[in-house]
């Protein structure tokens, strides 16, 4: 008994399948219409498409704590083992590289970088030689070739703008700044990973050598960027022992000269006030010579804590051309063909019938309202 409900169930299947092949082998000129419009409107946008271009970069900072080993080799050198030269925690590290990179001082920085756009090599050889532009010309489409008709609206915008955007004040943009800026944001995305540290740069824009060229700006950037903010901290440390050191020196000159002048002028002379004098001014002289050396050695300690707090960054996967576009316009003419596929065929086996019902519906609906 329960086979021959199976079997029938498979033959109701059968018929439903079959039917519905039937109603869709009934629509192919509709269905053949609406993909081959929708095709259309598929090349229409893939053409009008901009291409894109991504450019990945990968760096590795270095993460171990550092034990001081250089400082530490000096400090025993100098007979300094016991003193400690540990530098207190960074307010600036890498899990900030995302909000740093997106920051307008940040992209204001290199908004007046010059890039060079690309050139294929058959242009190449032909001698070619494409003018450099700067980023801020670029995100803003003027290096581009425009219509008469686009090229007159931007000059009347240009006209509209007594701005001089060459000078980038970072807080107080112009306009054309500001939107080259939202447009350099969207186009920049870093990304830490928070385990290991690895940091990844994507930039995507429509020319591969710009891209690239963005790309390396921004991973250097960065790096002098945290650079400049770990060292600054011993950097004005070592500077402060110069002038310490230089300070002393002068003194101990000094006191060498008062101790040296009084031995010449009192060699004759026995008197105890005389020799307490003198011994007053050798004390001097040997603490002034005491003070100098040990400026000497915090300034060596603080020059080699320079390096030592410098971070190291290993580039894993640098900056390269990339080949081919990022989007592709045969996907995009794939998934309008497909939208068009799908729609018909649905409009033909469920929605006429759909449509049909309703419009069944609604007019009874208006009968019945008018009989009342």
């Amino acid at each position: 008994m329960s086979e021959e409900i199976i079997n029938q169930y498979e033959e109701e299947d059968e018929i439903d399948i079959m039917a519905m092949l039937a109603k869709l082998l009934k629509k192919w000129k509709f269905i053949f219409l609406v993909t081959f419009i929708f095709s259309a409107l598929g090349v229409f946008a893939a053409l009008k498409m901009k291409r894109e271009y991504t450019v990945n970069i990968t760096l590795a900072p270095e993460l171990q704590n550092r034990s001081n080993s250089t400082v530490s080799a000096i400090a025993s050198m100098m007979g300094m083992g016991g003193m400690s030269m540990n530098s207190t925690p960074d307010a600036l590290n890498i899990l900030l590289f995302p909000q740093i990179s997106s920051s307008t001082p940040f992209l204001s920085s290199i908004l007046p970088v010059e890039v060079t756009p690309f050139v294929t090599k058959k242009d190449e050889i032909a001698g070619v030689r494409p003018d450099t532009v700067s980023v801020f010309t670029h995100m803003l489409g003027r290096d581009k070739e425009l219509s008469p008709r686009k090229q007159r609206k931007m000059e009347e915008a240009d006209a509209k703008y007594l701005y001089d955007d060459t000078k980038i004040d970072p807080t107080s943009l112009t306009p054309r700044q500001g939107a080259a800026i939202k447009a350099l944001r969207s186009a920049i995305t870093t990304t830490v990973d928070n385990k290991t540290g690895v940091t990844s740069i994507s930039v995507v824009m429509d020319d591969r050598m710009i891209a690239k060229q963005v790309a390396d700006t921004v991973c250097q950037r960065l790096q002098d960027f945290v650079i400049a903010y770990r060292i600054k901290k011993a950097q004005d440390d070592y500077n402060y022992y110069v002038d310490m050191a230089e300070e002393a020196r002068v003194k101990l000159v000094k006191a060498q000269a008062a101790y040296a002048s009084r031995v010449d002028y009192d060699r004759s002379v026995i008197l105890q006030s005389v020799n307490s004098e003198r011994e007053r001014l050798q004390n001097e002289a040997n603490l002034a010579n005491q003070l100098y050396s040990q400026m000497v050695q915090q300034r060596e300690l603080a020059k080699a804590k320079i390096q030592e707090v410098k971070p190291v960054y290993a580039v894993v996967q640098p900056a390269t051309l990339p080949l081919r576009a990022s989007n592709s316009r045969a996907k995009v003419c794939i998934i309008w063909f497909a939208i068009g596929f799908i729609l018909s065929c649905a409009w033909a086996l469920f929605g006429e019938d759909l449509w049909k019902k309703m419009m069944v519906a609604l007019k009874e609906s208006d009968e019945e309202t008018a009989d009342e």
